[in-house]
């Protein structure tokens, strides 16, 4: 097991020793807690996993192209100019949603699963003219961990995506219980009755995205090699932290994070920008 989980089942077990030393006769623990006397195993430093600044730019770049990729370009799709009909894409392909998906976790520092927990009902505006329009957008009520709920503001990206998707695609994929944000394609046999992905489908999405990237652009620097969606949530993280200042209770309240050590991490710049900072001194 992990070190991680070797020290959660440890805090368990000691929750329980507690419990019975509170509650059962002396003589059950003649000796007190036992778990008192074992020490938590030491954890490794967490890796730094932000994109720096030329990836963030290039993967941006993909997302602006992301249709073109799922265009479909046999003979049979061509249109009297031999080239792919327009809109012509994969029957389960949904660039826009797609899109969209990256750009709010990039914008937003969501977890997959926060995602693929979002309510159409927790957009604020919700209609794509108004989500292009006004600076102020948000998503209010996310669950994330240990039941806690924040809301989270959306930058100019993510706003134009979310209104891309929403004016052009989510339609597509209403079912009569749909209330998620983002939608699997009716396409799908075997997509859940509402609609709603999963964090796995979520993680395909993210990867395929970083694949596509990889194959269009040259240079070791701008390589994402796997790219997920924690990936996204450091570089969000890390981005906030420079812009805010390293204040500590933003950091908190848009990342539903208190952990110190990741708190830390998130203020840790990536190491090509490190050694930046010591090249000319």
């Amino acid at each position: 097991m992990a070190p991680v989980t070797v020290n959660n089942h440890l805090a368990h077990a000691s929750a329980l020793f507690s419990w019975i030393s509170a509650h059962a006769p002396a003589a059950l623990l003649p000796r007190g807690d036992p778990s008192k006397r074992v020490e938590p195993l030491r954890l490794p430093v967490p890796e730094v996993c932000a994109l720096n600044a030329a990836q963030v730019r290039t993967v941006k770049n993909v997302l602006d192209r992301l249709e073109s990729f799922h265009q479909l370009t046999g003979r049979r799709h061509r249109g009297d100019g031999g080239r792919a009909a327009t809109g012509a894409t994969h029957r389960h392909a949904r660039p826009l949603r797609d899109r969209a998906i990256v750009h709010t976790m990039l914008g937003t520092g969501l977890r997959r699963a926060e995602i693929a927990g979002l309510d159409l009902a927790q957009l604020q505006p919700r209609d794509p003219e108004q989500l292009r329009r006004v600076k102020k957008a948000k998503l209010n009520g996310v669950r994330g961990k240990g039941r806690t709920s924040r809301s989270v503001f959306l930058g100019l990206d993510a706003r134009t995506a979310l209104a891309d998707y929403l004016e052009h695609e989510r339609d597509r994929d209403v079912a009569p219980d749909s209330a998620a944000l983002f939608l699997a394609a009716s396409s799908i046999a075997a997509r859940r009755p509402d609609g709603r992905l999963s964090p796995r489908s979520i993680n395909t999405i993210v990867a395929e995205i970083g694949a596509i990237h990889d194959l269009q652009v040259t240079g070791a620097d701008r390589q994402l090699g796997v790219l997920r969606p924690h990936d996204l949530r450091h570089t969000f993280a890390y981005l906030l932290s420079q812009a805010s200042g390293h204040n500590r209770a933003e950091l908190e309240r848009r990342l539903g994070h208190a952990n110190e050590r990741y708190l830390k991490l998130y203020t840790n710049p990536p190491e090509d920008i490190a050694a930046a900072y010591v090249e000319d001194l």
